[in-house]
C-alpha cells in the first residue's frame, strides 16, 4: 500500500507532537525535583538539565511549527 504524502507528514507531525509532550514533562519533573533537593551540586544539575530539556522543547514547538506551515494548517 502506498502512503500519501499528506499521511506520511500527518505521522511526522505526531511524532513531533510526542516529543514536545515528553519534553514538557520532563521539564515539569525536574522543576519539581528542583523544589525537594537541598545538594548545591544537586541543584545545580538539575539546573542544566532543565536548560537543556527547554532548549530541546523549543525546538521542538519550531519543528511542529514548520511541519504545519509547510501542509498549509498554519
Amino acid at each position: 500500500m502506498k502512503l500519501e504524502k499528506r499521511e506520511i507528514t500527518l505521522n511526522e507531525f505526531d511524532s513531533l507532537k510526542d516529543v514536545f509532550y515528553a519534553e514538557r514533562l520532563l521539564l515539569l519533573e525536574y522543576t519539581r525535583a528542583l523544589e525537594k533537593v537541598e545538594r548545591k551540586e544537586t541543584k545545580n544539575e538539575l539546573i542544566k538539565l532543565v536548560c537543556e530539556v527547554g532548549g530541546d522543547l523549543l525546538f521542538a514547538r519550531d519543528l511542529m511549527r514548520g511541519s504545519a506551515i509547510e501542509n498549509g494548517e498554519d
